[in-house]
């Protein structure tokens, strides 16, 4: 049993690297789009404004005296249309110096969750969400080749993050795959974040929090395509404003998520990109870095642009 959450527990890790609140936790299958004349070229943007940084997957981070850097939004798919990179995301890619992602999930750190994931005081998973919430998980697990005696070990966030997981491998996921790409070039490696870090984040919900988000998951699950959809289209636009609105949209049809999804948002996006921030300097300092974490980081008041700029780079839209 422990080799299946292990299994699983891999897959799952990509979704903790998005950590977007549900429903927009879920991963999209993205399509890149050519550039247009408005995305050629490095335009610049007013730095006050958080327009400015609505719509773009990659950006050039720079100071004077430094060679610039770039950050790059992704989602965490491996899907080959997302991962055959565009060209200018992969020239650079190329000339970067440095490489740096959300997280390392080596094997240890894959270990490191899935004791993290699962109920070892004596509580499982029908005695805090409730018998009837848990028989309608169970049908859902199953489907995911994880039995009933193995689901009720699992904690609510972590069945929340098995429930919305796409079926794919862990190791063809975009971030993996550029990831992969700057390890085989040389480039320095660098991660903003431990998987503790991470879990931390979804464990200092309540129980009551969780519950609901599994609730929800729960109850949203048959409709997840056609909100991924939604979500593809965004993408495709590159317009990180509507992605963030599509999750917006979602919470409005269901107001008893409002108070869940604004602690959900503050621990697991803007906690984190303040941390972020920080954490990226050095790379940003010695230049010529390429970083990259998940789309919906970058975008809104308390996204890393509006962090960054507010920090004295000039930000500006490559892509």
């Amino acid at each position: 049993m422990q080799r299946m959450i292990t299994r699983l527990v891999g897959r799952a890790c990509i979704l903790a690297l998005a950590a977007i609140a549900p429903p927009a936790v879920l991963n999209v299958v993205v399509t890149h789009m050519a550039p247009d004349s408005h995305f050629r070229g490095h335009t610049a943007f007013a730095q006050s404004t958080t327009a400015a940084f609505d719509q773009g997957l990659l950006w050039r981070v720079e100071k004077p005296g430094v060679a610039p850097s770039h950050l790059f939004g992704t989602v965490h798919l491996a899907d080959k249309r997302v991962t055959a990179l565009p060209g200018i995301v992969r020239r650079e890619l190329d000339a970067a110096t440095s490489f740096t992602m959300e997280v390392a999930l080596d094997p240890s750190s894959v270990l490191t969750l899935a004791a993290r994931m699962i109920y070892t005081d004596g509580r499982d998973l029908p005695g805090v969400a409730g018998a009837d919430l848990y028989g309608k998980i169970v049908p859902l697990a199953r489907a995911l080749g994880l039995p009933p005696e193995a689901a009720r070990s699992f904690k609510p966030w972590a069945m929340v993050l098995l429930l919305e997981m796409p079926q794919q491998q862990t190791q063809d996921v975009l971030d993996f795959t550029l990831h992969r790409i700057a390890s085989q070039q040389g480039k320095a490696l660098n991660y903003l974040e431990t998987v503790d870090e991470q879990v931390a984040a979804f464990e200092n919900l309540s129980d009551a929090e969780q519950v609901a988000l599994l609730r929800h998951a729960v109850e949203t699950h048959a409709g997840l395509k056609a909100i991924a959809e939604k979500l593809v289209q965004a993408y495709l636009q590159r317009d990180l404003g509507l992605m963030w609105q599509i999750g917006e949209a979602e919470v409005a049809q269901r107001p008893e998520l409002r108070p869940v999804k604004a602690v959900f948002d503050q621990r697991l996006l803007f906690d984190r990109n303040a941390r972020m921030v920080e954490r990226m300097q050095p790379q940003l300092k010695s230049g010529q870095a390429f970083v990259a974490v998940g789309a919906l980081h970058l975008y809104g008041e308390r996204g890393l642009l509006s962090l960054l700029a507010r920090n004295g780079y000039r930000v500006s839209r490559v892509y």
